[in-house]
């Protein structure tokens, strides 16, 4: 299964997920964590930043220089990830949920949900294997990754919330 498919299958079980719920069920805190709103939101905000640069000109992604190491697995970076999780690390502040972002109903949410994944996977379309491995974005707490990494970080991310939510 290609990133494009996994990132795809992703969105889609949240939007499943959302779809299953009620509004009152949707905007509900579960056991004193994220409402599954609220993690939609977050999602949203951590893919943005990412459809965003690798939908623009190449050059925006210079200042953070190019690879010189091989793209980290999926499995790698899983354990990186698991790892940094088992530090206490949050999410940073500007890619958690806002209240003002929680005063929507469902569908303005899963709208944008949708929208960014699909944005995203339409700009793994115009890069190539090569540029994927070359191009670096940073993320706050695993430091700078190639964009492949990220986004395989991306689908990581998105299956550790779905994880987190069947209790719904």
């Amino acid at each position: 299964m290609t990133i494009q498919q996994h990132l795809s299958a992703n969105c889609q079980a949240f939007i499943d997920l959302a779809d299953s719920l009620s509004e009152e069920q949707f905007h509900t805190h579960v056991n004193e964590k994220w409402s599954v709103a609220e993690v939609m939101q977050h999602l949203y905000l951590s893919a943005r930043p990412v459809a965003r640069l690798m939908s623009g000109p190449r050059e925006v992604l210079l200042p953070w220089g190019k690879a010189d190491w091989p793209s980290r697995t999926y499995t790698e970076l899983a354990s990186a990830y698991s790892e940094i999780l088992g530090t206490g690390a949050k999410a940073p502040v500007a890619m958690s949920p806002r209240l003002e972002d929680m005063q929507v109903e469902k569908s303005v949410l899963v709208e944008r949900f949708t929208g960014i994944y699909q944005a995203l996977v339409e700009a793994i379309t115009t890069w190539s294997e090569q540029e994927l491995a070359t191009y670096c974005i940073p993320h706050p707490v695993l430091g700078k990754l190639t964009v492949q990494e990220m986004l395989i970080f991306t689908d990581i991310h998105t299956q550790h919330h779905l994880r987190l939510l069947p209790e719904v």
